[in-house]
């Protein structure tokens, strides 16, 4: 079913381009340059978003979303700005606003958003059938825990696709050799180990964690020898950051995950987790893993979502670390975020996922002393993080630069990866798999 956008923008080009955005993305457009002819369009006509510019000559932003609440109470709200300050940005999402997003904007991030918006409206909607699904859905994931019958404490849980990977992870616990969890930079693949570690709440069950770092032969042998106490069945070994690794640890990994070479005489049964930041499609196209080690860690693999996938989880995952960090401080724990900050947060991209999340909040801790915190606060923290890591900040925006091109020429070619590949000059499968 198609999506019908309202357009409000009294700059000729930019509404244009607007439109053409829309468009080619497959919504109904309504594009208009005067707000009391948009205001009629809203009376007269069922919309399921609005796109607005904040400055205009005859009415403000603000103004206009106003008359469009009064007439359609539920339909969500896009403000687009060339500038907007803190104590603004604050305000509109106070008032309700989905998004606000500044020129030149993110094409990808602005389809993205739009798409959420009209999905959680109907959801929302107490005459609509989808309003029923999501609330089957909101309880099986608030119960996931009870449903496997273990505590899970990588992801809250709250959003389908965080619950759909617990479960699945869950249902590979009893996995013989290996498994191989892959995920974006920034993962969070130790707690999610971690997880796993309590599917088995008891002693037989060892789990070693190796870094690149720490990962030898000599290393690796004596921490299995220590490990096999009495009444240890199983020993798990967690290897981290696979892609890093020199060809020799990687050689060295496959032999220890088939008990190989210098791993035969150990007395105990051992299995491993794979930890990869990546596409293995692309890492094998890049030559950052080999052949043998490509075909070993695709015998059973797990997608860890991103957190962009995962909205409903992120506002509760900061509450968590907020705490987290606040009780090894030695501080009182009943910080909280605000209304304008919490909705700042699920919304933003996340392009290093966990680990920019668990930065910002350590951020936030060290430059604001505010009980209640503030988007003002959380903003600054997260501009001062990205600010503190230039490297980081290079990577992200050169992946998300790269995902929002593929993206963008695979609308205007009708979402044909054929098309797209013979446009970059590649083959199918890798456009395949970067926008999967």
């Amino acid at each position: 079913m198609r999506h019908s956008v309202l357009i409000l923008d009294d700059d000729t080009d930019f509404n244009n381009l607007l439109t053409d955005i829309f468009e080619q993305a497959d919504y109904i457009v309504t594009s208009l340059e005067d707000p009391f002819k948009a205001i009629e369009a809203i009376a007269d006509t069922e919309i399921d978003l609005v796109v607005t510019d904040h400055k205009m000559p005859e009415m403000s932003g603000v103004e206009f979303i106003a008359q469009v609440k009064k007439r359609q109470p539920k339909v969500p709200v896009i403000m687009v700005s060339g500038f907007l300050e803190n104590d603004t940005i604050r305000d509109l999402i106070n008032r309700g606003i989905g998004g606000v997003f500044l020129k030149p904007l993110n094409i990808f991030s602005l389809l993205e958003r739009t798409a959420e918006l009209i999905e959680e409206s109907k959801r929302v909607d107490p005459d609509s059938q989808d309003s029923v699904e999501h609330s089957e859905e909101e309880e099986l994931n608030e119960n996931i825990s009870a449903e496997l019958g273990v505590p899970f404490h990588s992801f809250p849980c709250k959003s389908k696709a965080s619950a759909h990977f617990a479960e699945k992870l869950y249902n590979l616990r009893n996995f013989n050799s290996n498994l191989s969890l892959i995920g974006e930079p920034g993962t969070h693949f130790s707690e999610i180990c971690e997880d796993i570690r309590t599917f088995y709440a008891n002693e037989k069950e060892q789990f070693i964690y190796l870094g690149i770092v720490s990962f030898n032969a000599d290393q690796v042998l004596s921490m299995l020898v220590e490990a096999e106490q009495p009444g240890v069945e199983r020993v798990t070994c967690v290897l981290l950051d696979v892609e890093l690794m020199t060809n020799e640890q990687k050689a060295l990994a496959i032999a220890l995950s088939k008990s190989e070479g210098v791993f035969e005489s150990v007395g105990v049964s051992v299995r491993t987790i794979f930890c990869v930041s990546g596409d293995l499609d692309v890492l094998y196209d890049l030559d950052q893993i080999d052949e043998d080690l490509y075909i070993l860690m695709g015998t059973a693999e797990v997608i860890v979502p991103p957190l962009r996938e995962c909205r409903s989880d992120i506002t509760v995952m900061a509450q968590q670390l907020l705490a987290k960090l606040m009780n090894e401080k030695g501080l009182s724990s009943d910080r909280r975020f605000d209304a304008a900050a919490r909705d700042f947060l699920s919304q933003y991209h996340w392009d290093q996922n966990f680990a920019q999340l668990k930065e910002t909040v350590r951020r936030v801790l060290e430059l604001s002393s505010e009980h209640v915190i503030s988007l003002v606060a959380v903003s600054s923290a997260l501009q001062s993080t990205i600010a503190a890591t230039p490297r980081a900040r290079v990577e992200a925006h050169l992946s998300s630069a790269r995902n929002d091109y593929l993206r963008a020429t695979a609308i205007l070619l009708d979402s044909e990866n054929s098309k797209v590949a013979s446009f970059y000059g590649t083959e199918e499968r890798l456009i395949e798999s970067a926008l999967k």
